[in-house]
């Protein structure tokens, strides 16, 4: 019922031909996506437990383009896990504003975080895309044919007299020249206290920062795509009043090819045990081999799906996981010409 009162309200606003008289060039535009998963951890180690997350999400918003540099867009995003009910699944409103006009890209209100961020596992896990599919606050980004860098900010949780204020900053860079690039990202967790705080309560900051340089290569001849990085990874936590600043840091590589939708990506971590909060948490591991080898079954401009079948090798224990993605997203903004 309390969607329908916010929902319907949209749709009258947005087709009022009142609105449309007031502007020109201006155009509907429309999105709609499925994300299903079915991604199986069967961890024996002491720094993940065993879980299997299998569900389906859909998103869908309305929206109206104008001068086809601005857009503003409503809708919601839902979450369903399979073999629970109907009222525990979770529903993410769809509320921004847009602008996009190269070599510049900004978004301000609640959109999907898929294709605008892609943060390497050692600083935001894979299921931050299952659970938190939206930024919640602003997403800049500046993009040339030498690289781009973005910056963002999500606002994950507002100050209550019972909910901390959290908000994440996070971004990337990335420079590349003939076959060789750099690469950058970061990120920024702050923990705040409630209005009303007890006194075991304190503010808490935790990040981290990884950069790295490598060769990629696309000859179609050889391999569809192969490429290889290696550099630094470090994390930081600090707990006020209780301890200053730890900091953990180790090297990171990673290696990735495919061929034909066959491939495969390893990454090797020797270092501290990370106390990245976001990240992924076998990377708190001070040894972390991985092997990702996938099959990509659909590989169409709309839809795509992968089968994938990892091998975790976490200091002493070997373990393994498996995956199955789909992805559709029709086209991102499919415009309908308004009649002007």
């Amino acid at each position: 019922m309390k969607i329908k009162k916010v929902f319907y309200p949209l749709v009258i606003f947005l087709i009022m031909p009142g609105f449309h008289s007031t502007i020109e060039a201006q155009d509907f535009i429309w999105e709609a996506g499925f994300h299903g998963f079915f991604d199986n951890r069967e961890y024996g180690n002491d720094f993940e437990k065993a879980q299997t997350m299998f569900g389906a999400r859909m998103h869908a918003s309305l929206g109206i383009s104008i001068y086809e540099k601005f857009c503003i867009s409503a809708g919601l995003d839902a979450l369903y896990e399979y073999g629970s009910s109907i009222d525990q699944g979770k529903i993410f409103p769809i509320l921004s504003f847009q602008y996009r006009e190269d070599p510049v890209v900004f978004l301000l209100g609640s959109f999907q975080r898929m294709q605008l961020i892609d943060m390497p596992y050692v600083l935001q896990t894979d299921t931050i895309h299952y659970y938190r599919p939206n930024i919640e606050g602003i997403f800049f980004e500046f993009r040339k044919h030498w690289g781009f860098h973005n910056i963002w900010l999500d606002w994950t949780s507002r100050q209550t007299n019972l909910n901390r204020e959290v908000f994440v900053i996070g971004g990337t860079c990335m420079l590349k020249k003939s076959t060789f690039y750099y690469k950058h990202d970061f990120i920024m967790t702050h923990y705040a206290n409630s209005k009303e705080a007890l006194p075991a309560d304190h503010i808490r900051d935790n990040g981290g920062f990884y950069t790295r340089i490598g060769v990629y290569n696309r000859n179609k001849d050889f391999l569809d795509s192969l490429s290889f990085s290696s550099g630094y990874t470090m994390s930081y936590d600090r707990l006020r009043s209780i301890y200053g600043f730890d900091f953990r840091s180790g090297s990171l590589s990673e290696l990735y090819f495919q061929y034909r939708g066959f491939g495969m990506k390893s990454i090797l971590y020797i270092g501290e045990g990370q106390v990245q909060m976001d990240g992924d948490a076998l990377y708190s591991a001070k040894f972390y081999n991985r092997y990702d080898f996938f099959w990509k079954i659909f590989r169409k401009d709309l839809i795509e799906g992968k089968i994938e079948f990892s091998l975790h090798i976490i200091e002493n224990v070997v373990d393994v996981s498996q995956m199955l993605t789909l992805y559709v997203n029709l086209n991102g903004c499919k415009k309908i010409r308004s009649g002007n």
